[in-house]
């Protein structure tokens, strides 16, 4: 198992705070690449498109904003935010 490192940044853009678990690995990527050739019937000959695919799914789930978060931890959020001010 590999592991994946949280970080915490703060978007140029939005000044919002962007929640990154790292990069996929080979492992991950090829895990997922298997998953979507078998979704397409398991016809050769896309491995490049499927892996391609699998890479850039995974590398847009790894990075999280503050919108995307469960109820919970942002209404824990807030509730900090709130005690802080």
């Amino acid at each position: 198992m590999s592991r994946r490192s949280t970080e915490v940044l703060e978007s140029p853009i939005t000044s919002s705070p962007t929640i990154t678990v790292g990069l996929p690995t080979d492992q991950d990527i090829a895990v997922r690449a298997h998953q979507i050739f078998l979704d397409r019937g398991s016809i050769p000959g896309h491995d490049l498109d499927d892996w391609l695919q699998a890479e850039r799914e995974l590398i847009a789930a790894s990075v999280a904003t503050p919108t995307s978060q469960p109820k919970a931890q942002a209404a824990a959020s807030n509730a900090t935010s709130r005690t802080l001010n």
